[in-house]
């Protein structure tokens, strides 16, 4: 017999795309991908049946930002403390923080560990890459399905082209130092390789290559922590006909108007700062009145670029631990960000940024059958992620049909009247006899 791959969800409300609800739909998963969805779907002989009957559907989140299994290089061991002012590698370009060549996928080990938390989290699918240099490279798009093997798991080993304002731990290299340098070495890279594509050169530069060849992809510039760096090399992007889409600061509403001006896709951290001890006075005399403001706004940052119709999505790359990830965004939704925009943002505008509107971040007829199966709302602070599907495979996050048994009951034994107390969260209930106030069992 034939393994049946055939699975249809019914009676689910649907969340085909953010803005596309089916009450009481169907979905029809076969082979890893969604091949129908609406209110009346036809389904097959011999198809599985999941009733999901008072349950949500939502595509799966993506993460576009991420060193997901892949390790930041360690530096090299160098004897000598001499100033290095030339490059260090041959057939390369003339400034080793110039990387572009560097391929994540080559150092690309799937990390199961990280995968569940960031399943439970919701996502389905990560971009990652090498954090290292100022032109660090290729991503790659993961499909976060522990199931399978990177043979089919790998979306796209060359999913976009990374850039920051950060050098390269791998050379000791000096230049450049300041800000102002590594602009001025940005620019002369995309001189050069326009010089290099006319066919001027006399010499191989596989960084040139590399950075001319991944053109065509997403371009990610981390400017780091700072609104006018970020603004600043947009514009040295623009004079070389380069559009970035931006790791954000968590603080763009400082600079609103210059942000919405650069016509870039922000991918925006949701780390919100904890309110500041001020109970002792002489410690409270040292807090910046700046932390205390954006202590005070940043979570209203979301909100502020929606409102003012900047492209951006959520990124987690910023959170020490994922579990707050989900109060963050209900943190943001209090302070005036749409529950639609934030789905948007974790879905659909990742999925374009990358150009996959095709196979992530919905669940139209073609795309990846990556979604979760909830309780309720997504955002709302009571409901639960019961499952989440990756390429149709199955990851449990909280069992669906669990019964909660708490309360209190009383139990006839040898014609004892005892009382049973059970309490917890379903599947991980405990409950206590006792015979009056003497404790029998826990």
């Amino acid at each position: 017999t034939t393994k049946n791959t055939t699975v249809a969800f019914t009676n689910a409300k649907i969340y085909v795309t953010p803005t596309q609800i089916i009450k009481k739909g169907t979905l029809l998963v076969k082979d890893g991908k969604v091949i129908s969805v609406g209110k009346n779907v036809k389904i097959p002989n011999g198809t599985k049946i999941i009733d999901l009957s008072g349950k949500t559907m939502y595509p799966s989140f993506v993460e576009v930002y991420s060193t997901f299994g892949v390790k930041s290089p360690t530096p090299p061991r160098s004897a000598s403390r001499a100033t290095q002012y030339e490059a260090n590698r041959k057939g390369y370009y003339w400034n080793d923080h110039i990387r572009p060549e560097t391929n994540a996928f080559a150092n690309f080990k799937y990390d199961t560990k990280k995968a569940k938390e960031l399943l439970k989290a919701g996502f389905g699918v990560v971009n990652t890459h090498s954090a290292d240099g100022i032109a660090r490279g290729n991503g790659v798009l993961v499909a976060l399905n522990s199931n399978s093997t990177d043979a089919y798991r790998i979306l796209d080993t060359k999913s976009a082209q990374y850039f920051s304002l950060r050098k390269s731990r791998q050379s000791r290299q000096v230049y450049p130092n300041s800000f102002m340098g590594k602009t001025a070495l940005i620019r002369q890279v995309y001189m050069d390789a326009d010089w290099y594509a006319s066919g001027n050169a006399k010499n191989k530069d596989r960084s040139l290559e590399a950075l001319n060849a991944n053109k065509g992809l997403s371009q990610i510039f981390d400017a780091g922590a700072n609104n006018l760096n970020a603004i600043r090399v947009d514009k040295a992007g623009d004079e070389s006909g380069v559009q970035y889409s931006f790791v954000g600061s968590g603080f763009e509403y400082e600079n609103i108007q210059e942000i919405k001006n650069m016509n870039a896709t922000m991918i925006v951290p949701i780390n919100f700062r904890k309110a500041y001890d001020v109970s002792n006075p002489h410690l409270a005399n040292l807090l910046e009145l700046n932390d205390m403001r954006r202590w005070n706004q940043e979570p209203t940052n979301l909100a502020v670029l929606a409102k003012n119709d900047v492209s951006f999505t959520i990124s987690t790359h910023s959170l020490k631990s994922l579990a707050g990830f989900q109060k963050n965004i209900q943190k943001a939704i209090k302070n005036g960000l749409n529950k639609t925009k934030a789905l948007e943002a974790l879905t659909t505008v990742p999925a374009k940024l990358l150009g996959k509107s095709n196979e992530i971040g919905t669940l139209q007829k073609g795309s990846y059958a990556n979604f979760l199966v909830t309780s309720g709302a997504i955002f709302d602070s009571k409901t639960k992620i019961y499952e989440n599907w990756v390429q149709g495979n199955k990851h449990v996050i909280n069992a669906m049909n669990l019964v909660d048994a708490s309360g209190e009951y009383l139990v006839s034994y040898n014609n004892k009247s005892l009382t049973l107390t059970i309490s917890g969260t379903p599947g991980k209930q405990k409950g206590v006899l006792k015979n009056g106030t003497k404790k029998l069992k826990s």
